[in-house]
């Protein structure tokens, strides 16, 4: 009995310092772009937008600025749009945008460090 005991309490212990439980799921550094790109730099890519059947009945937002958060795996997630002029006009294009991009981590964040920031851009379309 004691031995068990003894058991539950190492397995105890072991798992409240285990470096996993200690770092959890971090919450994001909250970064302006400027500082955002010294942690993750954006991948190269080509990023074709989805348009709608008909787009000429579509107002597209001209300017959207979107926040998301750059994963460990150098994804996106949660991404949300902050503002888009004019207002009530489309900006979907922007989020798919941002969920389709990929980012690598600099040097000096080895240690993959979740961010969140912002990313202002505008219609080229």
């Amino acid at each position: 009995m004691r031995s068990k005991i003894m058991g539950f309490m190492l397995l105890a212990v072991a798992a409240t310092s285990s470096p996993l439980v200690i770092a959890g799921d971090a919450e994001p550094l909250q970064l302006p772009p400027t500082e955002a790109l010294k942690l993750w730099t954006p991948s190269e890519g080509e990023f074709n937008p989805r348009m709608p059947a008909n787009p000429g009945n579509l107002a597209f937002a001209e300017e959207v600025t979107v926040a998301y958060t750059v994963t460990k795996r150098g994804r996106t997630k949660d991404v949300e749009v902050i503002e888009a002029k004019p207002a009530g006009a489309s900006s979907q294009w922007a989020v798919n945008a941002v969920k389709a991009m990929r980012f690598e981590p600099t040097e000096s964040n080895s240690a993959r460090q979740l961010v969140r920031s912002q990313l202002s851009t505008r219609w080229g379309g």
